[in-house]
């Protein structure tokens, strides 16, 4: 009998390290995933200053990125490399002619380095990296110095298909429940798929309208869109934020406020945390969103769990951003962000939130979900939050991180 239970224990026990190990290996390619590979190494850099000035760093990796933007008065170049480290010195040097005039660099952790080149004049730079031995190398060029002495030197450089191109940050916005799922249903027999609809119009008309933001709609009709579904939208679109719209609801009447629900690795935070969650969840397992094949209860839930940790601390972030603006404009139901297994939140690759906007279930509250007024105040809030969120965490590549390093440099 112990046998058999030690033995049933190690099948398991594989089975999980199994699913592990191929979990690692998709978060490393995921784009939004947490940073699971070690960081690359900067071997070696030359400045080659013949017709064209040329940057060459020599990296041991080919997966290395690059974000690269200019600044002026003076002029400078930016050059970041996310999840690299310096592994030999760059020489903190002048120089008596050419574009460059001077080189600086900070490493900051293992998240980026930067390099800044003080400049003469203006550039007009591209990049390209070329395979080598054990890497790659980045090379940047500068452009053609130019000859002409009498107005301040310009250099410019043939457009190369490389070229960076900075992205704006998606933001997918889910409207709960639609179609065949009504939702909650308020005394006055209002329906929640119906408010959370008209919220996620006027957010996306708000957010469309910040400079490098790109919001995108799970849905924009009454239409049924299983939580599955909803995170492949989400994902095909390229989403940096996933935001999940709902209307509360409980036995207690009296109950109201606004509340923003992260997941939570352990289940439910709190009694009404609970409620929900087993209410949104036995929706998805009625229409089939449920399937990881024949494993036992304990450990799917493990599982599910474990896809989690990567985006965890990136949600509440974003969660106490909205749920702090959600304040500005009336009752929150709970102070700070709670946790609860959100079926609709366990896309291990994107940060997502699920926002109670109010008590539907609440007299008072369902009349104000059903105006206009308080419907673009609570988008409003929400998009404050978002863009607070966005400020700080927009990932590598997007013209708010661009921003957010110039800023910082």
């Amino acid at each position: 009998m112990l046998q058999g239970t030690i033995a049933m224990i190690s099948e398991t026990t594989a089975r999980l390290l199994r699913f592990l190990t191929v979990l690692g290996v998709m978060l490393g390619v995921l784009g939004h995933s947490a940073n699971l590979h070690a960081s690359a190494r900067l071997n070696g850099f030359r400045l080659v200053q013949q017709e064209n000035v040329m940057l060459h760093f020599d990296l041991d990796s080919r997966d290395a990125r690059v974000d690269m933007f200019s600044l002026n008065k003076p002029d400078r170049l930016v050059i970041d490399l996310p999840d690299v480290i310096l592994a030999t010195r760059i020489a903190e040097e002048g120089f008596a002619e050419g574009v460059v005039k001077s080189v600086r660099y900070a490493q900051h952790g293992e998240d980026f380095l930067r390099v800044v080149f003080d400049l003469r004049g203006k550039v007009s730079p591209s990049y390209k990296f070329v395979p080598r031995q054990g890497g790659q190398r980045l090379i940047v060029d500068l452009g053609v110095k130019s000859h002409v002495q009498s107005a301040p030197p310009v250099y410019r450089a043939a457009p190369a298909p490389e070229a960076t191109q900075l992205r704006d940050a998606v933001v997918a916005i889910d409207a709960g429940h639609g179609g065949r799922d009504p939702g909650a249903i308020g005394q006055r027999k209002t329906q929640e798929k119906d408010i959370t609809l008209a919220v996620a119009l006027k957010l996306y008309e708000k957010l469309k309208d910040q400079p490098g933001i790109k919001p995108v709609l799970i849905r924009d009709s009454d239409v049924y869109v299983d939580l599955r579904k909803r995170m492949d939208i989400a994902r095909e679109s390229g989403a940096d934020l996933f935001l999940s719209i709902h209307a509360d609801a409980i036995n207690h009447n009296d109950a109201m406020g606004s509340s923003v629900y992260a997941l939570s690795l352990d289940g439910a935070s709190s009694e009404a945390a609970a409620w929900l969650a087993k209410s949104d969840n036995e929706s998805a397992a009625l229409y089939g969103n449920v399937d990881l094949g024949d494993l036992k209860t304990g450990l799917r839930q493990m599982i599910l769990s474990l896809t989690q940790s990567s985006t965890m601390e990136q949600s509440m972030e974003a969660g106490a951003d909205v749920l702090s603006e959600l304040a500005k404009i009336g009752t929150v139901h709970k102070p700070t962000v709670e946790q609860a297994a959100f079926a609709v939140l366990k896309a291990p690759d994107i940060p997502s939130i699920l926002i109670e906007t109010a008590f539907i279930s609440n007299l008072q509250e369902e009349k104000n979900l059903r105006s206009a007024r308080f419907q673009e105040q609570l988008a409003g809030a929400i998009e404050k939050g978002v863009v607070r969120f966005l400020d700080k965490r927009a990932p590598a590549g997007t013209i708010l991180a661009a921003e957010r390093r110039r800023q910082g440099s």
